[in-house]
């Protein structure tokens, strides 16, 4: 063909060589150097916001329950604050299977004084705050006199 040129074959033009190899591992080596410390940040706020998740599922659970059953259900933070369960507010006995823990790291650090107890009707009393802290900040579970549940970033 006109206008192409043929290579001979073994010219050593083809591939990379070991400095350009090097190189490229040098490079991946710095950025995942660099990436470390936002992963292990990334993880502190996912365990937060999982131990947030799992009281805030929790109390609808609950809530829901004392709708559909028509009975009373009292919340009990034991462990420091570091698990909870439902609980028969009248004999104090655990609910069924349930107890949950947070993730490590991360515990209930304040909670009402007296349980939170959901009634018939789906409201609460003792209307009360939940904050949750973690190696990451803190969220602050908010249950209203209506058993409505909110939650805000502190």
């Amino acid at each position: 063909m006109p206008g192409c040129r043929d290579r001979p074959a073994g010219d050593g033009a083809s591939g990379a060589g070991l400095a350009e190899l090097l190189l490229v591992i040098a490079c991946g080596t710095v950025l995942a150097a660099a990436a470390v410390p936002n992963v292990h940040r990334l993880v502190q706020e996912w365990s937060l916001r999982g131990g947030v998740q799992t009281l805030e599922t929790s109390l609808l659970w609950g809530r829901m329950h004392c709708i559909s059953t028509n009975s009373s259900l009292m919340l009990v933070v034991e462990d420091g604050g570091r698990s909870f369960h439902w609980a028969d507010p009248t004999s104090g006995a655990r609910y069924g299977y349930t107890a949950r823990s947070l993730p490590s790291r991360v515990r209930i650090a304040a909670a009402p004084r007296r349980p939170l107890r959901f009634y018939p009707h789906g409201n609460a009393a003792p209307a009360g705050t939940y904050v949750i802290e973690g190696d990451r900040g803190a969220f602050r579970v908010v249950v209203n006199v209506a058993g409505r549940i909110r939650i805000q970033r502190l």
